[in-house]
């Protein structure tokens, strides 16, 4: 008989708000000067906040990337109420940015807007450089979570909301450079839903110590961001090699 899958815990969920709001305060030395390995390239990075989130949710984080040297913008959507027009209206922003700067963008996305990340990488490889999703369950987003009960009472049945298309495709392993952030102290999604199932060269798990809700402005999480965003996407490295040779 397979073992039961269990939410995360209660602790870590009761306890998301005052951990959220420690780690701000917390993270507001660090985001001023935190000084990364490389400095950023001035790319274009899209950012997109999480379910009921908004753009100001994720202002430090769009802050912070603008000192470590890149040029992020917001999702511009209102509140992510996770319309399937929003996915849409995200596409056509990949687009305008690809346009804007002639050059792969690259995508950080928290929780559900990391999934939306993982989508857009799928439609629009040519033009992303990477994702980068922080707390964002892609492998198990039916699974029991504490967020699971906001979707059904916005939406219904969560196996619905999206069309089938879309929920096949969610748990499917993105053609480009991806990081998944994980926080095994996570209260509202498992942090095994967070994570690829397997590494390789385009798929890395790395683990912040973070709450839920904090991820936005969490030391460790905007750490990671920072060293992983200067990466280039080794897919299209290979791709532009093979083009010199033929």
């Amino acid at each position: 008989m397979s073992e039961k899958i269990k939410r995360p815990s209660l602790f870590y969920y009761v306890t998301e708000v005052p951990r959220m709001i420690w780690e701000l305060m917390a993270s507001i030395r660090f985001r001023r000067e935190y000084v990364p390995r490389h400095t950023g390239d001035g790319h274009a990075v899209l950012v997109i906040p999480g379910l009921l989130g908004i753009d100001a949710m994720m202002k430090p984080m769009r802050k912070f990337l603008t000192r470590m040297g890149y040029t992020p913008y917001k999702w511009g959507q209102g509140i992510n109420m996770a319309r399937p027009e929003d996915l849409e209206a995200l596409l056509e922003k990949i687009d305008i940015l690809y346009e804007k700067h002639q050059q792969k963008i690259s995508i950080v996305g928290w929780s559900l807007g990391g999934i939306y990340a993982r989508e857009l990488a799928k439609r629009k490889p040519d033009k992303v450089r990477q994702v980068i999703t922080t707390g964002s369950p892609f492998r198990g987003i039916e699974n029991p979570n504490n967020v699971v009960w906001m979707l059904t009472l916005l939406k219904g049945d969560v196996s619905n909301f999206w069309d089938k298309a879309l929920m096949d495709s969610i748990s499917e392993p993105t053609p480009i450079l991806t990081t998944s952030i994980y926080s095994k102290t996570d209260g509202i999604v498992r942090w095994q839903d967070c994570m690829s199932e397997t590494e390789d060269i385009l798929h890395r798990n790395e683990e912040a110590v973070s709450s839920h809700l904090g991820m936005p402005h969490n030391m460790s999480v905007l750490k990671i961001i920072a060293e992983r965003l200067s990466d280039l996407n080794p897919a299209s490295e290979n791709l532009s090699s093979q083009k010199g040779r033929v």
